[in-house]
């Protein structure tokens, strides 16, 4: 209420001369000696007594804006302590009564929900918005008092966060009749204002996830919107939900805890207010005059509010619920429309008995559901556990209250990804636009990112040496006549008979040597380039793996290039190198450094587009492929993709492998031109001369045979080794 006065010394005792009231008019009774009108401006539920002259009330009516001055003084009747005596009124707004959809007598909710601009001003509406304004309040502090960051999430999103498809999707209102294409069932569809659909939030826990990662606690009291197609009180469709994220929580107890302090906060702040004892006021003028109307009396309301505040709330788990129920439908204490079961779920009757019966009218925690009626991101029990460590309930509660049944509900998150994974697939949930959840962390580590390439690099060689020996043998240039072969069938034949099997594994030894280290090296630049160009963001990105491709083959093969000339050496035909060392202490005597190095140049002039190729290739054909599959680490997509990417991308870089190949293995050459040879031009320049075009694409049937399963090797066990890696931290 808004208070004006002018205070005076020698005004009588207990009465304010001078004092100004605004207000909107809630009631007037106009007598013929005397006018008694009631005043209210939504401070509180209890209005002001103004005593007028008839002539002063004449022009007031029910929702009339009016200030009214006059002196406040004792009331003469029993129902109020003071009343304004008025001596002036002036009329800020008129009102015409009969009209007023709202009439000063008790309204039903579904009638005040046909006039919501008016709805506010009800005294028992304005009461509850002051009392939201406050607990909102007391929450906002308690949160902070916790170190808890507020934060405000999205409204719009592209997630349904609950998996269960209840939501609204928008579209824009102005669309016109050329956006509409048709689908191929031949219905309408309109174009999407986001070029994808969108949707009304279901939930702000992903966003929270996300900032908790950045400050530890974050809390929002945010609109939620469910498409559920129900009337009842327990369903709505638009909605306040309050919501928080913790990290580094040990169990479900500390989250159990802190949803018990938070209410006892509110609960406490209840008994205390004003506006809380004006509710309970109100609660038992309404259950006076209505009686069963109002299910909860005002009495009821208060031992609920002191017993959140004071005794201690029950826990017990899903099963232990469950057992109770049957117990008294078994003892007949209780009769349900619904036969309490593990495999059904808890009814609203169920939950209603719970919070009455076991919880003795107090808030009581239910602990442990089973994993089928949960969502995909909640972890599972550790109390439940079995001897494999996987348990068939998730840590998670719900908080049931008398009548309202559930208030609050929370879980442990699954934060190892494999299983998160798992679970995603299970439910059905895989693919949804939920890329935060589903990725597997793209840029783990350095470390692990190198160790991963290493094991990659030392697979795919070792397996596939014989077939790259050939590929060598078979690309050479002039060769002696004894190493001429026909086809990849001649060739493994016509070696294994002359030089013996283990002929196809010479120089394996440079490959395990140099390999390792090499794409340790290359699988880490990848992945650092890749993530600072933006390639690990959802969608598809093809020029940052292609640029990643070739950042990564230009460090690696730097590294790698040394041991390739000696891999090569050791290939050839009538080769006396016995050792790695042997050969690199003879190509060093004989030719120098520059031996090592002479078709580097080369090399990155086949390997840069080769491996902005395959990476490309590889990228796009996992996307395509995961699409209809489950996301993580998937054996078969990798493979596949892998080999593919691999055999597309040696196929159309052989001729610049066939130059490599010559300068590589000139210094064992006979003809002198080759041995003398010492760039790409002149080597592309010889084969041009003495073989024409098709001596570019000498081999080139063994090159793909060999990259194409050396390069699904390669993914399949990198991408292995990395979700290993990931699996192990996030056991740690």
């Amino acid at each position: 209420m808004c208070f004006t006065t002018a205070c005076s010394h020698s005004r009588p005792a207990g009465t304010e001369p001078n004092v100004s009231v605004d207000g909107w008019v809630r009631s007037v009774r106009k007598q013929k000696r005397v006018a008694f009108a009631h005043i209210g401006d939504g401070t509180t539920t209890k209005p002001l007594q103004a005593v007028l002259k008839p002539e002063q009330a004449a022009s007031l009516s029910y929702g009339s804006a009016v200030q009214l001055t006059g002196s406040w003084t004792p009331s003469q009747g029993g129902k109020q302590a003071r009343e304004l005596q008025v001596s002036r009124v002036e009329l800020l707004g008129q009102n015409h009564a009969e009209s007023n959809p709202v009439q000063p007598k008790y309204q039903t909710p579904e009638y005040l929900r046909t006039v919501p601009h008016l709805r506010p001003r009800i005294p028992s509406n304005a009461l509850l918005l002051r009392l939201r304004s406050q607990v909102i309040s007391t929450l906002t502090q308690f949160f902070d008092n916790q170190d808890f960051v507020q934060t405000h999430t999205p409204i719009i999103t592209s997630s349904d966060c609950e998996g269960a498809g209840e939501v609204f999707t928008l579209s824009a209102n102005d669309a016109k009749q050329s956006d509409r294409a048709t689908t191929p069932e031949g219905k309408d569809s309109i174009e999407h204002f986001f070029r994808s659909p969108k949707y009304l939030t279901v939930s702000a826990q992903l966003h929270l996830e996300a900032l908790a990662q950045a400050v530890d606690r974050v809390w929002t009291l945010s609109p939620t919107f469910r498409a559920e197609r129900s009337d009842t009180p327990r369903h709505l469709s638009e909605f306040y939900m309050l919501e928080a994220e913790v990290c580094f929580a040990n169990d479900m107890t500390q989250i159990m805890d802190l949803v018990e302090a938070m209410l006892r906060a509110v609960a406490g702040y209840l008994v205390a207010s004003r506006v809380g004892q004006e509710l309970l006021e109100l609660r038992q003028s309404t259950h006076d005059e209505r009686g069963k109307e109002d299910t909860v009396p005002a009495e009821v309301l208060r031992q609920r509010w002191h017993g959140m505040a004071s005794q201690d709330w029950p826990r017990i788990t899903y099963h232990e619920a469950v057992e109770r129920l049957r117990e008294a439908t078994t003892n007949n204490e209780v009769v349900f429309e619904f036969k309490p079961t593990l495999e059904d779920g808890l009814q609203a009757e169920h939950e209603r008995w719970l919070a009455t019966s076991v919880g003795q009218g107090s808030p009581i925690f239910v602990t442990d559901y089973p994993v089928a009626q949960k969502p995909f991101y909640m972890s599972p029990s550790t109390s439940t556990a079995n001897s494999k460590g996987t348990s068939d309930t998730v840590a998670c509660f719900d908080l049931l209250v008398p009548e309202l049944c559930e208030l609050a509900g929370g879980s442990m998150r699954e934060y190892r990804s494999q299983e998160l994974l798992d679970a995603m697939k299970s439910k059905g949930v895989a693919g949804n636009n939920l890329e935060c959840y589903e990725s597997l962390p793209p840029n783990f580590s350095l470390a692990a990112n190198m160790a991963a390439g290493a094991f990659a690099g030392i697979a795919e060689h070792s397996v596939m040496y014989p077939i790259d020996l050939l590929k060598t043998r078979m690309q050479v240039v002039n060769p002696t006549p004894a190493a001429v072969y026909t086809g990849i069938g001649n060739a493994i034949a016509t070696i294994s008979r002359a030089e013996g099997g283990m002929a196809l594994w010479r120089g394996v030894s440079s490959v395990v040597v140099g390999a390792g280290p090499a794409h340790a090296v290359y699988f880490a630049t990848y992945e650092m380039v890749k993530q600072a160009m933006g390639g690990n963001a959802s969608g598809h990105h093809p020029i940052a793996a292609a640029s990643s491709g070739a950042c990564a083959t230009i460090a690696s093969d730097a590294f790698m290039n040394p041991f390739d000339v000696i891999k090569q050496r050791m290939q050839l035909h009538g080769s006396t190198h016995r050792s790695i060392v042997d050969c690199a202490r003879q190509v060093w005597r004989t030719e120098g450094i520059r031996a090592f190095y002479v078709s580097y140049p080369t090399t990155l002039a086949m390997t840069v587009p080769f491996t902005a190729l395959q990476f490309t290739a590889y990228e796009s054909l996992t996307k395509v492929f995961q699409k209809s599959r489950a996301p993580g680490y998937d054996p078969i997509t990798h493979c596949a993709a892998g080999g593919i990417a691999g055999g597309f991308a040696a196929a159309a870089t052989t001729p610049l492998d066939v130059i490599k190949t010559l300068l590589q293995t000139r210094g064992t050459a006979q003809d002198a031109e080759i041995r003398n040879c010492r760039g790409l031009w002149p080597a592309a320049s010889i084969i041009w001369r003495r073989e024409g075009a098709k001596g570019f694409f000498r081999g080139m049937k063994a090159r793909v045979v060999t990259a194409a399963p050396s390069t699904a090797i390669c993914w399949s066990a990198y991408e292995l080794a990395k979700a290993y890696f990931i699996r192990v931290e996030g056991e740690a």
